[in-house]
């Protein structure tokens, strides 16, 4: 296993990441299935009322969209090491 599968790994197994947090590693390290590459795919070209019905259905994974695109979680990851 590389050094980074390995490293990207750790973050998913780790309890210190919500499941949100979790759900962007994966999409950007392209772990996710072609299912949820779509979804992520349509929560970032939806408008602002899009997203909150898109919200209803995929809490996890919009949450952690915003985290990402509005938040700092790309910061907090490369702050814990994480290269992203």
């Amino acid at each position: 296993m590389s050094a980074l599968k390995e490293q990207v790994t750790e973050f998913l197994i780790s309890p210190k990441w919500t499941d949100s947090e979790k759900w962007v590693i994966k999409w950007q390290f392209r772990q996710l299935s072609h299912f949820q590459m779509a979804l992520a795919m349509v929560i970032q070209l939806a408008d602002d009322n899009n997203l909150e019905k898109l919200h209803l259905g995929f809490p996890i994974q919009v949450m952690g969209f915003m985290m990402w695109s509005e938040g700092d979680l790309g910061e907090r990851l490369r702050e814990a090491g994480l290269e992203i």
